[in-house]
């Protein structure tokens, strides 16, 4: 297991569009299967687009409009894995300046898996699609279960062929009623 981290840091002005990222940011996007965006190829895009499945968004405006409104912070726990590692970890959303939203993902825990085909993004994929949950990375098992990724391999047989399906992002029950009451919404997140 690896000690707690910073993860990086990234602003955003109020058009959403990221104007910095933390000095840790690049080496963070390359344990993540993510060379191809380093602090130079995002700054200056807006945050939406690196935001995958329309719920996703949804919930990113809500939980936005939601800190800029009350200039208060949100604390999220969320995960970001790479095929080699499960990374739990802590999103803090605050008010910036001038409308701006600052980000800070910290790591709480990191345990190290066997490579996980299904997670890496350098894999083909197929039209075959497999929905995953943006927030705690769940996958859905239908018709209604939501299994850790290794589970899902072996209940779907997902690497019985030549390549993995390719994933989609949605939100599962559990963290739409999370993050409903996270966006100041009493009730889940539809």
């Amino acid at each position: 297991m690896e000690p707690p981290q910073l993860a990086t840091l990234w602003t955003i002005d109020a058009a959403d569009v990221i104007t910095s990222v933390g000095a840790d940011w690049n080496a963070f996007a390359a344990a993540n299967d993510g060379a191809a965006l380093t602090g130079s190829r995002v700054v200056g895009r807006s945050l939406f687009d690196f935001i995958a499945g329309d719920e996703t968004r949804r919930i990113y405006q809500l939980l936005l409009r939601r800190v800029r409104a009350l200039d208060a912070p949100i604390l999220l726990p969320f995960r970001c894995d790479s095929p080699d590692a499960r990374r739990h970890m802590r999103l803090e959303i605050r008010p910036g300046r001038e409308r701006g939203v600052e980000f800070r993902g910290v790591c709480l825990r990191s345990e190290t898996r066997r490579h996980l085909r299904l997670v890496s993004a350098s894999e083909p994929r197929p039209r075959a699609l497999l929905v995953s949950c943006s927030f705690c990375l769940l996958v859905q098992v239908p018709p209604k279960s939501w299994l850790e990724a290794e589970d899902a391999v072996v209940r779907l047989r997902l690497l019985d062929g030549d390549a993995p399906p390719r994933l989609v992002y949605g939100v599962c029950p559990a963290c739409k009623t999370r993050l409903g009451e996270a966006s100041g919404g009493a009730a889940p997140l539809r």
